[in-house]
């Protein structure tokens, strides 16, 4: 007798990355990280120019609808290669609204230079280790090395402890969300498909909504849970 799961097999797509050989898999992470760095490049440079001031619960409100719209649009169209195509063709406008949520923060007095950190330790790990990469690994070394430079920086400018305390603890959640992420949009990412990827590393951080539609339409599939 088949008894499902209660919660949804992970999604794939024909044809992604993994199955693909190791060293194709590998370039594609290292391309994908690069790609990210390239994006957190653009949005300190985005943060640069004067933004009309919303506060920070109005400019991330801005950015979850964009982001959610995104994942209801991969989700109606995955595996199709217009999606990614779209998704790609969305990441401009994803920047300018993560830029605008970052320049509230940091206009607020928060430390923002922490995914930086973060993102350079994930790229340095997967360009040294090279065919011992793991993502295990990854997230080990990366954390103690992202978290080491955090920590310079934090008494390099003397910050106080709740600060000190915000910038390694951002660090510690962004390293590991990142390198999470990166593992498992292995399975719906196909080659050439880099820039749709950084833009899943965006709208991921809510993808708890377009999971909530797939654990309720899977309980209703199998009847796990039903009204009456």
């Amino acid at each position: 007798m088949y008894v499902p799961n209660y919660i949804p097999e992970p999604l794939e797509v024909p044809g992604n990355i993994t199955e693909e050989r190791y060293p194709i898999r590998l370039v594609f992470i290292r391309r994908v990280a690069l790609l990210y760095l390239g994006s957190s490049a653009v949005i300190a440079l985005l943060t640069q120019f004067s933004f009309p001031r919303m506060g920070i619960v109005y400019s991330m409100i801005a950015l979850a609808a964009c982001l959610t719209g995104l994942d209801f649009l991969r989700i109606g169209f995955r595996g199709k290669p217009s999606e990614a195509k779209i998704s790609a063709l969305c990441l401009p406008a994803v920047l300018v609204l993560v830029a605008w949520g970052i320049r509230e923060i940091a206009i607020d007095g928060w430390p923002i230079f922490q995914p930086a950190i973060g993102v350079m330790s994930v790229i340095a790990f997967a360009f040294i280790s090279g065919r011992d990469f793991s993502f295990v690994g990854c997230w080990f070394i990366s954390l103690i090395a992202s978290t080491v430079g955090v920590a310079a920086v934090a008494g390099a400018e003397h910050f106080d402890r709740l600060h000190a305390a915000f910038a390694l603890g951002s660090n510690a959640c962004f390293v590991t969300y990142l390198v999470y992420d990166l593992a498992s949009l292995l399975a719906r990412r196909r080659r050439g498909e880099e820039l749709a990827a950084v833009v899943d590393l965006y709208r991921d951080v809510f993808n708890f909504f377009g999971y909530a539609v797939r654990m309720v339409k899977h309980w209703q599939k199998h009847k796990i849970w039903t009204v009456k």
